[in-house]
């Protein structure tokens, strides 16, 4: 069975924590991404998403251009070790219902599992059992 490091984003992007809401939405729009750790000198400390952005500051109206993204992460992120199965980590992400899964080795983040890796390696194995 395969083990999510095979399947997650290695070296994850990340943006500081006193960066502004607006510079964590540039970096995702530039890079195609839904998610950057938030990092604390050289620790992550936490997940911003676009669905933090959507639900946490342009649906209450807060600034962006001022707005910490440490006032919207998700802190502490919800992680995984690397050897964990993807199907564990798929039942894992639906009943916590997130999108973004730190992956961890000696429980240090060394990637990120999204809902895109997921769909990835199910869409492999559908075709794979089709040939």
């Amino acid at each position: 069975m395969p083990d999510i490091g095979t399947y997650m984003t290695e070296k994850p992007l990340h943006v500081m924590v006193d960066a502004t809401v607006e510079e964590a939405a540039q970096e995702m729009q530039l890079h195609h991404i839904g998610s950057l750790l938030v990092k604390d000198g050289e620790e992550y400390v936490g997940i911003v998403t676009q669905t933090d952005l959507s639900q946490k500051v342009l649906a209450k109206g807060l600034d962006m251009e001022t707005t910490s993204v440490s006032d919207i992460m998700t802190s502490p992120m919800h992680s995984m070790d690397r050897y964990s199965s993807v199907e564990e980590a798929n039942a894992f992400m639906r009943r916590h219902k997130i999108g973004h899964l730190g992956v961890t080795d000696d429980d240090k983040i060394v990637g990120i599992l999204s809902i895109s890796n997921l769909l990835n390696y199910f869409t492999q194995r559908v075709f794979r059992m089709s040939e």
